[in-house]
């Protein structure tokens, strides 16, 4: 005799409606499923098929919460019937004369059973219950090994898969608008969501379990513009902003008040209560993963995408800065600065909208990239609107326009393990592409320039939210650090010197204050490695502004500006490009390398820092207890030994010798600064000098060594780690 629970269940099934709570449905034909009544029916087929042809998933009842509810009734299917097949096994283990019960085998038997009652059901009630069904055995793969041993069973699911969402895009996505397709969406009930978002949604919870050569059977154009839309109107085509302006005011306290009946607050609400919004890691992931093999499959076909993409998430995103610029919430930087609890959900929620809009950038702008550098591209000219210095172009640009969600996150050019480092990735391969083409990346620094409110004598066009405009300049300058390699001198001198000079001075956003002098040192890094090629006679732009930065690094290494290690980094870096500037002399008709030349300007640099020094001590108010603004700038000193040429070597280190020497050591807080300085000694001479200096460098330290109070235990011969603090610049 049948279960009655069984006998109830198909009950409710037969009707257009049901007294039962869905998520009571969807636990009973999860049961039900993996524990068939027996005698009658004995096996999931029946069952499946009543599910399927239930007027309860109809036509006029295909909503997200329903379709859901099916898939994971069939996955938590499979989870019971494991169970149900180990029970067994545990009750009849196998012996001598006693097969037992093989639960990968009978798991297969009973999925195939399942699929059975697939036949002739509506499409994207199969797609739900292929979907659920592909998915618990995906969660079963690394113990039972389905796909390799059950291999026809597993790839019947994904073709399962594969041809219901086949079906439902050739359904409601063909061409054209007949009769047909006019009844159906007249006849379509007041709740009913729109299919082919609903089967893009469903398809993404499994596509990353779906072979690649079944993905290529699938009208990928097509699928492609469908998950973009739904993208887009799942962020209300960047438009979920428009309304704080007008919703938002302030208090008597100047703290900002966002009403809950207000316009802004209901759509706020609406977005994140959106299943897409729930979902869209799987959307992106199903639009990543649907890039990437239409672009291998059908590579031109696939280029013209990837470019229609991303110029729609450029305009997506764009929307979204231009109203957060006029956003209130842009100036709230503390949390004090909202007035009550429920602005401060209304806040909350925002930003975890526009978090989830950065993580959805981000997963299609790595596939994206990854197509660029590693498929070739059929359009080789760099002016063609799907080149893939176009492509990156495109990806920065996005990534400009969400920077302002990046410092939630640490930025790009964060060193700490908080960082994102998908974000990184992505923008990092976006500049390694963009700088192929020497132009582009003019072009595009001059825009990031331009857009960040500097014109070309340096001076602020804009008007922004001061936290907007500190995070749109510390992008600008990150990716300007990046580029400068390939950048003219005329470039850098009025467009990136412009932009970096107003911060290097200024510590209140550190993010921009550090990524300036990255950017400055890079600035003399790279002319120094192409100054054999460029130079002439008479000094270029690097070389120009060499003293003031010098002057620059002093001044800024007081308490609360460079750290300790960042000075001493930077210094460092400064003398070694000054020393390498091959620059040819005014008497040299064949236009060599003239070296004291390059001696000079390096010790321009150290002579700054000496003159620095003296200053320092003639302030101090205890001669022989240096302040620790006088112990940052020795350290600096110390550090340049392993930046300058064998000539400069031997008067710098005695320049150190002295410093060392002036240090009393009979303070304790003295002694330590003496310690550190002869720490830092040794570690330039054992780790940082190189190859030409070591010898003499060597010699140097055991001759002098005892004079400087340096122990016995300090042997060039012995490695000694010492951990140094990691600073970005």
């Amino acid at each position: 005799m049948s279960d009655r629970g069984y006998i109830n269940l198909i009950r409710h099934l037969t009707r257009a409606t049901s007294t039962l709570p869905l998520e009571t449905l969807q636990a009973s034909v999860a049961h039900y499923l993996a524990r068939p009544p027996v005698p009658v029916p004995g096996a999931p087929t029946p069952l499946a098929a009543a599910v399927l042809g239930s007027p309860l998933f109809g036509f006029r009842a295909r909503t997200h919460a329903r379709l859901a509810a099916l898939a994971l009734a069939f996955r938590h299917a499979v989870h019971l019937r494991v169970g149900v097949l180990k029970e067994r096994a545990g009750a009849h283990p196998a012996g001598l004369l006693a097969r037992g019960v093989d639960v990968r085998a009978e798991l297969g038997r009973w999925a195939r059973e399942v699929r059975e009652g697939f036949a002739g059901s509506a499409a994207l009630v199969r797609l739900a219950c292929a979907s659920g069904l592909l998915l618990g055995l995906e969660e079963w793969e690394a113990e039972l090994r389905f796909r390799e041993k059950e291999a026809k069973t597993r790839a019947r699911v994904e073709e399962d898969v594969v041809i219901a969402l086949a079906e439902v895009v050739d359904e409601y996505a063909g061409e054209g608008c007949g009769w047909e397709e006019d009844f159906k969406r007249t006849s379509g009930s007041k709740g009913e969501e729109d299919p082919l978002a609903l089967a893009v949604l469903l398809a993404s919870q499994c596509a990353h379990c779906i072979a690649a050569e079944r993905l290529q059977a699938l009208p990928l154009l097509t699928i492609t513009d469908v998950l973009t839309t739904t993208i887009e109107r799942s962020f209300y085509n960047g438009a979920f902003l428009a309304g704080a302006s007008v919703s938002a005011y302030r208090d008597t306290d100047g703290r900002i008040v966002i009403p809950p009946s207000s316009s802004f607050t209901q759509t706020i609400r609406s977005v994140v209560s959106s299943p897409y919004i729930a979902s869209m890691s799987s959307l992106a992931r199903f639009m990543a993963r649907a890039l990437t093999v239409l672009v291998e499959s059908r590579r031109t076909q696939g280029w013209e995408v990837i470019g229609r993409t991303l110029s729609r998430l450029q305009l997506l995103t764009s929307a979204v800065q231009r109203d957060w610029e006029k956003c209130p919430l842009a100036g709230a930087t503390k949390e004090e600065n909202l007035s009550d609890h429920e602005t401060r959900e209304a806040s909350a929620a925002t930003w975890s909208i526009l978090k989830t809009l950065l993580f959805t950038t981000l997963m299609v702008a790595q596939s994206v990239l990854s197509a660029v550098v590693f498929v070739p591209n059929a359009h080789t000219q760099e002016s063609s609107s799907i080149s893939p210095q176009s492509i990156g172009l495109r990806v920065l640009h996005v990534l400009s326009n969400l920077s302002f969600v990046m410092p939630q996150f640490g930025g790009v050019a964060s060193t700490s393990e908080g960082g994102l480092p998908e974000l990184k990735r992505a923008f990092y391969m976006a500049l390694d592409v963009l700088a192929a083409s020497d132009a582009a990346a003019e072009r595009f620094v001059a825009e990031l320039c331009q857009g960040n409110g500097t014109s070309a004598k340096g001076k602020a066009t804009e008007t922004l939210p001061r936290s907007l405009l500190d995070a749109k300049r510390a992008f600008a300058l990150a990716c300007v650090e990046q580029l400068v390699a390939v950048l003219s001198a005329d470039t850098i001198q009025t467009s990136v010197f412009p932009l970096c000079l107003p911060h290097l001075w200024d510590v209140s956003y550190r993010e921009t204050y550090e990524s300036a002098h990255s950017v400055m040192l890079a600035v003399f890094a790279a002319h120094a490695k192409r100054a054999d090629t460029t130079s002439g006679p008479g000094l270029t732009f690097a070389e120009k502004v060499v003293p003031m930065y010098a002057q620059c690094l002093v001044e800024n290494s007081t308490d609360g500006h460079l750290s300790p290690a960042q000075l001493c980094m930077a210094y460092a870096a400064l003398v070694r490009s000054a020393g390498s500037f091959a620059r040819a002399g005014d008497d040299a008709a064949d236009g060599r390398r003239d070296a004291r030349g390059d001696d000079a300007m390096a010790w321009l640099c150290i002579d700054v820092l000496l003159a620095a020094i003296r200053r320092a001590r003639a302030s101090s108010p205890a001669p022989f207890a240096p302040s620790e603004h006088l112990h940052r700038l020795h350290l600096a000193l110390v550090a340049a030994v392993a930046a300058v040429s064998l000539v400069l070597l031997p008067r710098l280190l005695d320049e150190v010798k002295g410093v060392v020497a002036s240090v009393s050591t009979a303070e304790s807080r003295a002694r330590e600064m003496r310690g550190e300085l002869v720490q830092a000694l040794f570690r330039a001479i054992l780790q940082d000098v190189g190859d030409a200096e070591k010898e003499y460098v060597i010699g140097w330290w055991y001759e002098h060594r005892h004079a400087l109070g340096a122990s016995d235990e300090l042997e060039p011969g012995e490695r000694r780690e010492r951990e140094v603090p990691s600073a970005r610049l």
